[in-house]
């Protein structure tokens, strides 16, 4: 079998792997057939033609029930052409005879992503790999083939604040649903939007710090300064301004510091370490 193949052959021998274990990130579509089965000859060539149009979305795993028996009878195979989609290693659907090509896309298209959501997939990898102008380009393709897609107009928004661009990415944002807005990430990167506009509202970090130095209990400046610290993506001594804050007097204006805390833990994600050490030390302080 060529591994990159969107067509093979099912023997016992590859059936766990090639089969069962790569249902996991691959939907597997089992055709099982036979060479004296007529309606075989009409479905098979629509299963490959299908196949290398969809070019590894999907793969086709034929079955000849005459050579295969073992496997054909584990799935309880009765009549031919009978094909089943495999998906995380259970089947999810099936059907039994011929059918007409459209038929056929219509079965496989339940259980593949769209065209948006694969642009979508691709958007996250450039993403991970540091190529951001690719990334940019596959979530402006996704809105494109999907206008509805809030989880590119979203990641768009957070790609912009990388560079501070507030008004774009506000502007994303204005554009979702109102159920996005419920969302961890949408919340997150308003969270970014908001602590980049009060840092830019804000005296320069050193001033902050002398305003404090000079009168630790000026809530308002460790507000700003963990403002301008987030958007530095200085979490620790951001955290520990707000922390303090919370330490003197953990009512003052509503218990700002203490909700302001909680907000900028959700910006550093990738810090888990970190926030977890602050959530159980303002936990601590709280108690």
């Amino acid at each position: 079998m060529n591994a990159v193949s969107p067509i093979f052959d099912v023997t016992v021998e590859n059936f766990e792997s090639d089969v069962i274990l790569a249902s996991d990130t691959t939907l597997i579509v089992l055709d099982f057939w036979a060479d004296w089965c007529g309606p075989c000859k009409t479905l098979t060539p629509i299963l490959e033609k299908l196949a290398k149009e969809y070019a590894g979305r999907f793969r086709l795993a034929k079955v000849n029930t005459e050579e295969q028996q073992e496997i054909a009878s584990m799935f309880g195979i009765r009549s031919i052409p009978t094909v089943i989609a495999l998906k995380g290693q259970k089947p999810v659907s099936a059907f039994q005879g011929a059918q007409p090509e459209a038929r056929v896309r219509e079965f496989l298209d339940k259980f593949l992503p769209s065209a948006g959501e694969e642009k979508l997939a691709k958007a996250q990898e450039k993403l991970d790999s540091g190529d951001i102008e690719g990334a940019i380009d596959e979530l402006k393709v996704a809105l494109a083939l999907a206008p509805s897609m809030d989880t590119a107009r979203v990641m768009l928004a957070d790609i912009a604040m990388r560079d501070n661009r507030i008004e774009e990415a506000k502007q994303y944002l204005a554009q979702c649903k109102p159920t996005t807005q419920m969302d961890e990430d949408y919340q997150r990167v308003a969270f970014k939007i908001e602590a980049a506009e009060q840092a830019g509202n804000s005296p320069e970090a050193t001033a902050l710090k002398a305003r404090i130095g000079s009168d630790p209990t000026d809530h308002e400046a460790r507000l700003q300064l963990a403002a301008v610290l987030v958007v530095e993506s200085q979490f620790e001594p951001a955290f520990q301004t707000l922390l303090e804050s919370v330490q003197l007097d953990r009512n003052w204006n509503e218990q700002a510091a203490r909700k302001k805390l909680i907000e900028y833990f959700a910006l550093a994600k990738e810090q888990p370490e970190l926030v977890r050490r602050f959530r159980q030390a303002l936990a601590a302080t709280l108690n």
